[in-house]
């Protein structure tokens, strides 16, 4: 993994300045606070699971699980232009298993017939209805799986606990910053409004 590692962050940076990909300047920065987090949810995600990451930005979390992890399918969205160019680059070059969607996150849970296993965010302020949407696209004995800080953190923890989600705190090794991982009950939670 780890030359394939260092030619993700060499892409990431060269990237980074015209398609405002990230606030990491440098690698260190960028392995450090973006990989390292990232993989604190590799023993989170099961074998062979279809994962949808939100808002994937430069492709943090995705694209360190998705080459620590092989065994999982990835469905990258992104409604920025630029930053879903990036995405399907990186997805070419470090040959990932990984579907880059330009959109936003409400557009495609509009379209009917999409299931996850688990979904990751990280970086995207999400409201209430579509975290509920979203947790509504995972398979049941699915997981969501939140990295935030701070007040963020509790209002994402008690709005998963409100849907019905057991939520654990995970360590990330990033001072501040929480991994929660949800749980989506094996029952039916909910089921969404018909058109």
């Amino acid at each position: 993994m780890t030359d394939r590692l260092d030619e993700y962050l060499s892409l990431l940076l060269k990237w980074n300045r015209a398609a405002g990909l990230t606030a990491f300047e440098d690698r260190e920065e960028a392995l450090a606070k973006g990989v390292l987090p990232s993989l604190a949810a590799e023993s989170r995600l099961r074998e062979g699971w279809r994962v949808i990451d939100a808002g994937s930005g430069g492709g943090f979390p995705a694209i360190p699980l998705a080459l620590k992890r092989p065994d999982l399918r990835w469905t990258l969205v992104e409604p920025s232009a630029a930053k879903a160019a990036f995405l399907r680059e990186a997805a070419r070059h470090l040959a990932l298993e990984a579907e880059v969607i330009e959109a936003t996150l409400e557009a495609l849970l509009d379209e009917r017939g999409r299931q996850w296993d688990a979904a990751t965010i990280r970086g995207l302020r999400l409201r209430k209805g579509p975290l509920r949407r979203l947790v509504r696209a995972l398979a049941p004995g699915g997981r969501i799986l939140v990295w935030s800080a701070g007040e963020r953190a509790r209002e994402y923890r008690r709005w998963l606990e409100e849907i019905g989600l057991a939520v654990k705190p995970v360590p990330t090794g990033q001072h501040g910053l929480v991994l929660l991982s949800g749980d989506v009950p094996r029952g039916t939670l909910e089921a969404p409004p018909m058109p």
